[in-house]
């Protein structure tokens, strides 16, 4: 059964999620075309060691939604700048320049994203990212709600399941998730790379309408991928280590560093 409805939900709601990933990538990565970029990638995602985890807020009123995360920051340690991690200096750079709030209005089929690229703020600008779900039979309590399971994949591929409860009828959810005859409790992205869990539930009849974010260059999707991949090539091109080879010696400098 393939679900895309939408319940109208005129109380607010504000729900919390704990954030969880190893590596946080854009929901499309197969337009990377460079070898060395998704080898790093690629390794970033199997290391389970490198998991990193954020508090985040969803706003829910008449149809709209936005998700609001922590803005990432980190540095590449001493250590890992000396062994030039090409896969844990990847990890962190998607995570800085990952989305940090996500505007999902329901009715007139649009998303914009924020997200900080180099201490500038851009409005990256979409129709919302349509789901294909299939509802399971499984059920299990998360919060206090009864939940029902549901799956479907990534663009490329990658398994996601995603818990949700029909006692609260609004079709939204954390990230770019939605789609579901209920409010979506829980998302686990390709066996647990990425893990969305919500942590509390608050009616808020206070809640004023939610405006759709307005500050940042605008531009859209693909530019917005374009400006990812050349990031992450400028990173390994530029801070690529070098060795200079001696009879009795490897001179290493240079290092994988975000800047």
């Amino acid at each position: 059964m393939f679900c895309s409805f939408y319940y109208a939900y005129t109380q607010g709601l504000i729900v919390s999620y704990e954030e969880t990933s190893s590596v946080q990538l854009p929901p499309n990565r197969d337009y990377i075309d460079n070898p060395q970029v998704r080898a790093a990638m690629e390794s970033s995602m199997k290391n389970k060691n490198m998991e990193q985890s954020k508090s985040a807020k969803l706003l829910v009123k008449n149809g709209i939604s936005v998700y609001k995360t922590e803005i990432f920051e980190q540095t590449a340690t001493r250590e890992e700048i000396a062994a030039g991690n090409v896969s844990r200096n990847v990890t962190m750079l998607f995570n800085t320049i990952a989305p940090h709030l996500i505007y999902k209005n329901h009715l007139d089929d649009i998303m914009l994203y924020q997200v900080s690229i180099d201490g500038k703020e851009y409005l990256v600008e979409g129709p919302l990212m349509e789901m294909e779900w299939k509802i399971g039979k499984e059920r299990k309590s998360i919060s206090g709600y009864d939940c029902i399971e549901a799956t479907s994949k990534t663009s490329d591929g990658s398994p996601i399941t995603a818990w949700y409860t029909p006692d609260i009828s609004v079709s939204a959810g954390p990230s770019y998730y939605w789609g579901l005859p209920g409010l979506i409790l829980y998302v686990d992205v390709n066996n647990g790379r990425r893990v969305f869990s919500c942590t509390s539930i608050q009616p808020d009849t206070n809640l004023l309408a939610i405006e759709a974010p307005d500050t940042g260059e605008k531009i859209s999707r693909e530019q917005y991928r374009r400006m990812m991949t050349e990031r992450v090539q400028k990173m390994l091109q530029e801070g690529a280590p070098t060795e200079e080879r001696t009879d009795n010696s490897v001179r290493r400098t240079g290092s994988y560093v975000i800047k």
